[in-house]
């Protein structure tokens, strides 16, 4: 049974919410689109996003508050009411449940169901294929509409129709119709809410809120696709050499090798060889 965290907790406090995703996913957009929906719903909102010199592929985090009176604080949410995480990779890290107030609720973009979430802790989960939605409708993994769905039923607020009005106001035409689809179907595909299976949260954390190469020395796990070369289809033109943005193909042999530790997937290599040499596989979480 769906269970409405709003509706439990209405009038008493606003609600505070966290979203983590990645440069490219769609966050920013995401806390916006949820900012304006639970205002034509009739609350009081805000989105706050935060980021800086993040590159496509860069851990991100977006802010966002509701409530039935005037918002009138500024601050970060430190102690979110609800987490929403746009990526399938970031989904398994125990810091995006940092701050999660007890029984909050965790909606995860994960092909895993809630029973098999590895994030512990003293909240509610549910989860969503968020990627795969994205792909279906979108055809590129841009998880924000993608799981706005899933947010509408398992909060239980802002309506689905709320969402569909904020989508249709920033996207016209076609863009506007792809996006609203991903609501739908991620509003259809999200799992039940329940328990986290594990209780006692894990004390490995990794900083999530950091990213770069050259601050961070293996960005592997930024990618949700990984490019792979079929060297007898390479005509060796360099296309992929010149122009990815990470110095993450080197040549070996008149032949490109990619060190995997600072490729962030973002599949430029992949558009600009014109043999198509370069494919792009899924990554599993």
């Amino acid at each position: 049974m769906i269970v409405c965290l709003y509706d439990s907790i209405r009038g008493l406090f606003m609600i505070g919410i966290r979203i983590h995703g990645r440069g490219g996913q769609g966050a920013v957009t995401a806390s916006r689109l949820l900012a304006e929906a639970a205002f034509i719903d009739g609350k009081f909102s805000q989105a706050i996003p935060m980021y800086g010199t993040e590159r496509r592929g860069a851990p991100l985090t977006a802010y966002v508050r509701f409530d039935d009176v005037r918002v009138r604080e500024r601050e970060l949410v430190h102690e979110p009411d609800i987490v929403v995480v746009l990526d399938p990779l970031i989904s398994t890290e125990q810091s995006v449940a940092e701050g999660l107030k007890k029984g909050g609720l965790l909606i995860l973009n994960t092909s895993s169901p809630p029973e098999e979430v590895t994030v512990g802790g003293d909240f509610r989960v549910a989860t969503v294929d968020a990627t795969m939605i994205a792909l279906e409708t979108l055809k590129r993994p841009i998880t924000n509409t993608a799981i706005l769905g899933a947010f509408s039923k398992a909060a239980g607020f802002p309506k689905l129709e709320s969402f569909e009005k904020a989508i249709l106001h920033r996207f016209l035409g076609r863009i506007g119709e792809m996006n609203i689809a991903a609501v739908r179907m991620s509003y259809e595909r999200v799992s039940e809410v329940k328990q986290a299976p594990i209780k006692e949260a894990t004390t490995v954390k990794r900083d999530i809120h950091v990213g770069g190469y050259g601050v961070l020395k293996d960005v592997s796990s930024w990618r949700v696709f990984t490019p792979k070369i079929n060297l007898d289809k390479c005509t060796s033109c360099k296309s992929c050499w010149l122009f990815c943005p990470e110095t993450a193909i080197k040549w070996v042999e008149n032949k490109p090798e990619i060190e995997y530790h600072k490729c962030k997937g973002c599949g430029i290599c992949v558009n600009e060889c014109p043999v198509d040499a370069i494919e792009f596989e899924s990554v599993e979480a």
